[in-house]
C-alpha cells in the first residue's frame, strides 16, 4: 500500500519551494527504459524538448486571453486543485464497431489490395513515365503497372534478405532468383530514378505542402486505415523514418531508435494497427490553426488523430509532448478516456510534494490530487520509483495499489514496491505505436539515397504491409486456426512478394510431350492469389 501522510506532515512537508519538474517521457515510466534528459541546452528548434515558460504558455494556449468554449479550455488562472483523492467516473462503456466476421484466412495480396490495388499502380506507372518524359529521358523505356508491382516487390525482397550492396542481388556469386530473374538491375536503378506519384509540373507555386511529392501514398493509406475497425485501448506517439540528408524538415529527437528523421504522428491501437496519421512539416496543414493556437501542437495533433473516434468507447495514453490541461478536459468533454505523464507548469504547478521530500519517503511513495473545478474531473498522481513520475487520467488515479518487483542498486537485491493503478494501466496501454515502429524496422529496405522521397515512398509501402500483416493475424484469431498455421511477418512478406511478381504473369509451364516446352497462361491465375489458404468445410 502507499504510504499515507497525516494533514500535519503535510503541512510540513508542502512549502514555498514546490518542484517545478517539468514530467517525464512514456519510456520513463518503465525502469529498463534510457531517461530522456529534456533539457533547453538541446532544444534544437522542433517542440520535443521543455520549453521556457513563456515558450510554453505560448505553444500550449495557456494565456488569460483564450476561451474557446468550442474546445472545452479554461484560462491558466482558473486552474485549481485540492488535495483530495480523484473520485473515478462511472464507465459503461459503449460496444466497439467490428468487422464482419472472416469466412476465410486470405492470401497476403488480399490484405495488401486493400491498401494498394491496381488503380494506385496504374497512376504510379502513368506519373513515372510522365516524369521521364518531362525530363526528356530517351533511354527509359515506359513503364506498367505490373513492372511497378515488380519493383516493390523486390523492395521488399532486399528488406528481408538485407545484403549490404544493392548490386549483390544480381551478381554471380550472391544471385538471388527472385530478384535478378525478374527485373535487371539496370532496370531497377532506372525505375528508382523515375519513380514518381505526382506530377512536378502540378505543384502550386505557393506551395505549403512540403510533403506535396509523397503525399497521395500516405493518404491512400489513411483512407484505409480509417475504415479499419478500431480497438478499445489507443495510444498516440512519435514515429520517425530514418533519414539523415540535407532536409528543411528533418527532426532529432533523442532516446529515439533513429533520432534523425521525419517525424510522424500516429494514432495505434495496442496491437500495433495504425488508424490514423499525421506528417509533421513545421506549420501541419492537416491540423486546424485554431487548434494550434488553443491546446499548442502537441495537444493539438492529439484533437486531430482522435476526431473521429466514437464517444465511451477507447482509453488513450500519451507522454508529455502531448498533454496538457486543456487537452484532458476537452478529452473529458468528447468521452474520451486518457491517461499521460505530463509537465507540471502546464497544469499550474499542482501543490506536489517536492522530489527531495519523496525520495526521503523511499520508493513506492504515492501523492495524489485532483481538480478542485467544476464540471472537471482530472486526477493527478507523482509517484516515486527510482525518480519522481507525474501522471494525469479523466478515468483513474491510485485506484487498487499493485506490489511490482524492482531492483535496488544499493542493497543489490530485489525489492517489492507499492505501484498505483495509472501507472499500471499506462504501461499497458501506451506501447501501440512502439509496436508498429518496431514491426516497420523488422524488414525495413533501407535506401542510401539522397532523395527523401524514396526513403518516405518505401516507408509508406512498409506501413501497409505490416498493417496488412496484423489485419491478417486478426482474421486467423477469429477462425481460431493455430499459430504455428499462420505466416509470420517474414513469410507474409516474402510470400506477398511472390504474389505480387506473379500477378498476371505468363507463367512456364513443362510439356509432357518430349521436347520444347510449352508457354501459356495460367487460368484464373488471379482469382487463384485470392484464394483463401484455409477453407471451411460446408
Amino acid at each position: 500500500m502507499s504510504k499515507n501522510l497525516t494533514d500535519r506532515e503535510l503541512v510540513e512537508l508542502i512549502d514555498a519551494d514546490m518542484s517545478d519538474f517539468s514530467g517525464l517521457e512514456d519510456s520513463d515510466v518503465d525502469e529498463n527504459v534510457e531517461e530522456i534528459d529534456k533539457s533547453l541546452a538541446e532544444f534544437d528548434e522542433e517542440e520535443d524538448f521543455v520549453l521556457s515558460d513563456s515558450e510554453d504558455i505560448e505553444e500550449n494556449g495557456n494565456v488569460d486571453s483564450i476561451s474557446n468554449s468550442k474546445y472545452f479550455t479554461l484560462q491558466k488562472n482558473q486552474i485549481k486543485w485540492q488535495q483530495k483523492p480523484f473520485t473515478p467516473p462511472t464507465i459503461n462503456l459503449n460496444d466497439l464497431n467490428e468487422a464482419e466476421p472472416p469466412t476465410y484466412l486470405y492470401d497476403p495480396i488480399y490484405y495488401f489490395s486493400k491498401y494498394f490495388d491496381d488503380k494506385e499502380f496504374d497512376k504510379m506507372a502513368y506519373f513515372t513515365n510522365l516524369y521521364a518524359t518531362q525530363q526528356n529521358s530517351t533511354r527509359f523505356k515506359p513503364t506498367t503497372s505490373s513492372e511497378i508491382r515488380d519493383f516493390i516487390a523486390i523492395h521488399m525482397v532486399m528488406g528481408a534478405l538485407k545484403m549490404p550492396r544493392v548490386r549483390m542481388y544480381w551478381e554471380k556469386d550472391t544471385y538471388i532468383n527472385l530478384v535478378a530473374e525478374t527485373m535487371p538491375r539496370n532496370r531497377f536503378f532506372s525505375l528508382r530514378t523515375h519513380f514518381h506519384v505526382v506530377d512536378n509540373m502540378e505543384i502550386p507555386k505557393n506551395n505549403n505542402d512540403k510533403f506535396f511529392k509523397i503525399r497521395p501514398l500516405f493518404e491512400i493509406i489513411k483512407k484505409r486505415c480509417s475504415e479499419i475497425p478500431v480497438e478499445r485501448n489507443l495510444s498516440v506517439d512519435e514515429q520517425m523514418i530514418p533519414f539523415k540528408g540535407h532536409l528543411s524538415i528533418k527532426q532529432y529527437i533523442r532516446g529515439k531508435p533513429n533520432p534523425w528523421g521525419i517525424k510522424t504522428y500516429l494514432l495505434c491501437g495496442q496491437s500495433g494497427l495504425v488508424y490514423n496519421l499525421i506528417l509533421y512539416q513545421g506549420n501541419m496543414i492537416e491540423v486546424d490553426d485554431d487548434l494550434k493556437k488553443t491546446f499548442g501542437v502537441g495537444g493539438a495533433v492529439v484533437i486531430s488523430l482522435t476526431e473521429n473516434l466514437k464517444p465511451n468507447c477507447h482509453y488513450l495514453t500519451m507522454d508529455n509532448f502531448f498533454t496538457s490541461f486543456n487537452l484532458f478536459y476537452t478529452l473529458q468533454k468528447k468521452q474520451i478516456y486518457a491517461t499521460g505523464t505530463i509537465r507540471t507548469n502546464r497544469f499550474n504547478n499542482p501543490p506536489f510534494l517536492s522530489d527531495k521530500e519523496m525520495k526521503k519517503m523511499g520508493r513506492g511513495t504515492t501523492f495524489e490530487i485532483s481538480s478542485d473545478i467544476p464540471d472537471v474531473n482530472l486526477g493527478l498522481v507523482k509517484w516515486y520509483d527510482n525518480k519522481p513520475i507525474n501522471l494525469c487520467s479523466n478515468v483513474v488515479a491510485s485506484g487498487k495499489v499493485d506490489t511490482i518487483k524492482r531492483w535496488d542498486r544499493i542493497n543489490k537485491k530485489y525489492v517489492y514496491i507499492d505501484q498505483p493503478e495509472i501507472v499500471g494501466h499506462y504501461n499497458n496501454t501506451m506501447g501501440g505505436v512502439d509496436k508498429h515502429d518496431q514491426l516497420v524496422s523488422l524488414y525495413r529496405c533501407f535506401i542510401k539515397s539522397k532523395k527523401w522521397t524514396l526513403r518516405m515512398v518505401s516507408h509508406a509501402f512498409e506501413m501497409a504491409v505490416s498493417n496488412s500483416w496484423l489485419e491478417y493475424v486478426n482474421d486467423a484469431k477469429q477462425l481460431k486456426i493455430k499459430k504455428k498455421d499462420t505466416l509470420d511477418l517474414l513469410g507474409f512478406r516474402m510470400r506477398l512478394a511472390k504474389e505480387l511478381i506473379l500477378l498476371g504473369k505468363t507463367v512456364i509451364t513443362p510439356s509432357r510431350k518430349v521436347g520444347r516446352p510449352s508457354s501459356r497462361i495460367s487460368p484464373n491465375l488471379q482469382e487463384k492469389l485470392f484464394s483463401p489458404l484455409e477453407k471451411k468445410k460446408k
